[in-house]
């Protein structure tokens, strides 16, 4: 077995070419100058739209491979209107319990983010705890390094929100305990894990994560959130993708790229629906602060997302 970060030659080569963007981008901010807010929203836009959204944009394609694997009859329309129904209700929740809302988006990305850094290695219950540990390590790096960014988005989401604005600004006061707890507590089990289990890693593909994340501290929210979301979890997963669908007799043939342009179709429509939901939102009260709605419609579609990517990492862990 070997370990999750093992890459592709394609997909190592993306990795570390976004790794090289956000070195240069740290650079420029160094000898020219903060980065411009319209140029870390360009990137962070570019990014999101590049592989941020198409990594889930293929989600049919793996629940048709998931239902035959198991000799079910696979619908579309039922596969729609499960995952819209799930985003619906997601984004009614958003609408009337915001904090609750927060908190489980932050459960749930917290826990995709481990999974797919840590994947195909086991299923059982040390293996799920360094998952959620790694994962959870990284979303807070990329919060509580950005802290005052974090705490304004934040807060916006939540309608400021008392209760919520306390906490927050507690994790920003005890940041380092907290990252280093982590931090500690996740190596330290994932070593065990691996220890135990006789897995092989890839140094290199660990060296560019740790690229990126210390890249991740340096840049600005935006372009740290973008460059780990998008320029590495997001390529990532689509290793995994590539990887699952290669051993179905149907894909067998399957190429990098003729997997990205698989996920174009699901990409518009999820990019018709952002759009939609801008139009709706520039007539609300609240039409001045656009910033939410990107980060809502991403935790809206993230939930049916990490549905589809848990049973497909699980039946690839099980295989």
């Amino acid at each position: 077995m070997t370990f999750p970060l093992q890459h592709s030659r394609p997909f190592h080569l993306l990795t570390w070419i976004n790794a090289a963007i956000g070195a240069a981008m740290l650079v420029w901010s160094k000898w020219a100058g903060p980065l411009p807010i319209a140029f870390q929203i360009g990137y962070f836009a570019t990014m999101i739209a590049i592989t941020g959204i198409p990594h889930g944009a293929l989600d049919h394609v793996i629940a048709r491979v998931n239902d035959e694997h198991q000799n079910k009859r696979f619908s579309m329309v039922q596969f729609l209107v499960k995952y819209l129904l799930a985003m619906a209700g997601y984004a009614l929740c958003w609408v009337f319990f915001p904090s609750i809302s927060l908190l489980l988006f932050l459960i749930i990305s917290a826990w995709h983010f481990g999974e797919t850094d840590i994947a195909n290695v086991g299923n059982n219950l040390i293996w799920n705890l360094s998952r959620m540990l790694w994962g959870s390590f990284v979303l807070l790096l990329i919060l509580l390094t950005h802290q005052q960014e974090s705490i304004d988005i934040i807060s916006r989401i939540t309608h400021f929100e008392r209760g919520t604005q306390l906490v927050i600004e507690a994790c920003a006061t005890h940041a380092t305990s907290i990252l280093v707890g982590l931090g500690i507590a996740s190596s330290m089990l994932t070593a065990y894990c691996f220890l135990t289990h006789e897995n092989t890693y890839s140094l290199n593909a660990l060296l560019n994560l740790m690229v990126i994340l210390v890249l991740c501290i340096k840049l600005p929210l935006l372009p740290s959130f973008a460059l780990y979301f998008a320029g590495w979890h997001s390529i990532r997963s689509f290793e995994l993708i590539f990887r699952y669908l290669q051993n179905d007799k149907a894909h067998a043939h399957l190429q990098p790229a003729s997997l990205w342009m698989r996920s174009i179709p699901m990409t518009i429509m999820a990019a018709l629906f952002f759009l939609a939901s801008a139009y709706v939102w520039s007539f609300s009260e609240l039409n001045s602060d656009p910033l939410p709605v990107v980060f809502i419609f991403l935790s809206v579609i993230t939930l049916p997302h990490l549905d589809v990517m848990d049973k497909m990492i699980k039946r690839s862990t099980a295989s």
